[in-house]
């Protein structure tokens, strides 16, 4: 140095990192002097990206990412180890070594069959429709625990960094690094619990629940259905436009009417209405122990702004948004005797030696309704399955109760939509409850024609790995839909209606449909109208698109804060869908002057 004496430098440079066991054994045996190996680790995960969004993974630098890889890191972690080099006098290197000591393990709910279940039939429902998203929840409705949980895109944690989404091959090198870490944060969150979404009719049974146990209505109450209701001087129609009729509380689930549930709002009151909102947690989060959850809080109508058009579109699931869980622990609710329960993916934190050290038990959040109104709507929704929308997730033998769900979103001349089922079996006790998401599929499907094969095909494997033995009860009302129909149907004329209400009700009557061009309004069919068919015949429906409604130019909301924000939007009459919570709004699109049709979607991102 400056002064004449004799200095050492004992740093040290890294020539390489996760090298393989054989050449590090080649190393060892030249003994080079100066040169050392260091134990390091390295998370592998057996199962590549089997259950990747519970899972998250491990980033060298940050550590645990995503799932419980985050929510549990610092019992995971451990403490690492340390090496400390000196050189003393006579150039003499002392190597010192602390061991790192061991962090805890995880005993997780997820069944690893049903997992691969719930995966499989996933792949399959995303080849034949080709979601932008798509998701798959299986829980235990008396516990909270997630057997199950899947999303699309997906990842491999032990190579989070590598793309899986195949329709972005060939575009994923020619992206910028900004591109592609914004669709890999995309990719790492959990659909699940993060995404969300107006429910549509999966909504029905939750207020059908709610009217029950504050006396609103009685079970062998009836409803009749013109095909729309007039509220506040606006006509509001039901998916059938021809009405279905006089119906009991049974039929207009398994209908799926929305009429009768206007009905049912009306009486209720949007007190009520907005106190069993919040009783079954929607607008809050439902506390599963992993990161990233979403409460849509903002997006709740609170009483003041729940007018009487607002109450009667929420009645049926629109105008409001949850996320899949929220649904699926809302639903959990109606069907086992009224307990909202706290969802978990950690069962158990273990020592080495295998001793617990901590345990996660079911926990009742609070009772929202009895066990006689649970009870009552449990028994109830078997018509879904057995003669109404969700006929398509009928398993020979087994009682299977259930809701569809089908929200269009986005323009609507885009004609995208969300859709999605809810079953659970068997009916007499339920062991399992299912939701599968098919969202922005590239072709229009109803949500019976789509989530519900995707369950169906789940519930099919499940069922037979739990052991649970048939039930033997016919899984049909002699023959008949809950409407009434009888085995030879006479086809109705369905040319200019709407796809998604003449796909409903060709489910109903327990008929396939074949929907050839691009659109949303049916122009031609086949065959044609007073012909008479048998169940499971084939109808062929040709569509064009739309003419468009009101229009409106979006407001812009950048730089405003989440709820002004989100205000704005809904003055608007245009549906607002965030991304991220409480902040500021950092992206809009469409953005602000733009022309688009009411009641289309402006989608936020919202940072602190």
């Amino acid at each position: 140095n400056s002064e004449g004496k004799l200095t050492y430098d004992t740093s040290y440079k890294v020539i390489s990192e996760k090298i393989p066991r054989k050449k590090k054994e080649a190393i060892e045996e030249l003994s080079l002097k100066g040169v050392w190996l260091e134990d390091d680790s390295l998370r592998n995960y057996l199962h590549n990206s089997l259950a990747s969004h519970v899972l998250g993974f491990v980033s060298a630098d940050a550590g645990g990412q995503w799932g419980v890889e985050r929510q549990y890191n610092e019992w995971l972690k451990g403490v690492p180890g340390r090496i400390f080099v000196t050189v003393e006098q006579g150039n003499h290197v002392l190597r010192q070594q602390i061991s790192p000591q061991s962090g805890f393990s995880l005993v997780t709910t997820i069944d690893e069959t049903i997992q691969h279940f719930a995966e499989v039939a996933l792949q399959n429902a995303v080849e034949k429709h080709k979601p932008k998203n798509a998701s798959v929840i299986v829980m235990q409705p008396y516990t909270g625990e997630i057997l199950a949980m899947a999303a699309y895109p997906t990842f491999d944690p032990n190579i989070p960094g590598k793309i899986m989404d195949h329709s972005l091959k060939g575009k994923w090198d020619a992206m910028d690094q900004d591109e592609k870490v914004k669709i890999l944060n995309a990719v790492w969150r959990n659909y699940n619990i993060s995404h969300t979404y107006e429910p549509g009719s999966t909504f029905k049974p939750i207020l059908v629940a709610a009217a029950l146990e504050d006396n609103i209505i009685t079970p062998d109450q009836k409803f009749y259905c013109s095909g729309h209701k007039i509220v506040a001087d606006r006509r509001i129609r039901c998916w059938k436009r021809t009405g279905h009729g006089e119906q009991t509380v049974e039929q207009t689930l398994a209908n799926s009417c929305n009429v009768a549930m206007m009905d049912i709002v009306e009486k209720m009151g949007k007190d009520s209405f907005y106190r069993y909102q919040k009783a079954f947690g929607f607008g809050e989060k439902t506390y599963i122990d992993l990161p990233g959850e979403e409460s849509a809080y903002t997006l709740l109508h609170t009483p003041k702004g729940l007018g009487p058009v607002e109450l009667a579109t929420s009645s049926f699931g629109q105008t409001f948004n949850v996320t899949p869980l929220q649904i699926l622990n809302g639903f959990a609710a109606v069907i086992n005797g009224g307990n909202i329960m706290k969802p978990y993916v950690v069962s158990q934190i273990i020592d080495q030696n295998g001793t617990v050290v901590k345990e996660q038990n079911p926990v009742v959040l609070r009772r929202v309704i009895s066990q006689e109104v649970s009870d009552t709507v449990r028994e109830q929704l078997e018509s879904v399955v057995s003669g109404g929308t969700g006929r398509r997730a009928r398993i020979e033998g087994y009682r299977i109760g259930g809701k569809t769900g089908t929200a269009q979103q986005g323009k609507r001349e885009d004609e995208l939509y969300v859709v999605s089922f809810i079953a659970y079996a068997p009916v007499e006790v339920p062991k399992i409850i299912v939701l599968a998401l098919i969202d922005e599929s590239e072709e229009y499907v109803e949500g019976s024609g789509a989530a519900a094969p995707l369950v169906k095909e789940l519930l099919e494997n499940t069922l037979h790995y739990l052991e649970i033995e048939p039930t033997n009860k016919t899984t049909t009302l002699e023959g008949q839909s809950i409407t009434g129909q009888k085995k030879e149907i006479i086809i109705s004329d369905y040319t200019n209606m709407s796809l998604m209400d003449v796909t409903m009700e060709l489910i109903t009557l327990d008929l396939k449909y074949k929907v050839v061009g691009s659109g949303s309004v049916v122009i031609n069919q086949m065959p044609k109208a007073g012909a008479i068919i048998a169940p499971n015949s084939e109808m062929i429906l040709y569509v064009t698109k739309s003419e468009k409604g009101g229009e409106t130019m979006i407001p812009t909301v950048l730089g405003k804060p989440y709820e002004e924000a989100v205000e704005i939007i809904k003055q608007a009459q245009l549906v607002p869908v965030v991304q991220g919570g409480e902040g500021i709004v950092s992206f809009q699109e469409p953005p602000g002057g733009t022309s688009i049709e009411l009641g289309g979607s402006v989608h936020l991102k919202v940072e602190k």
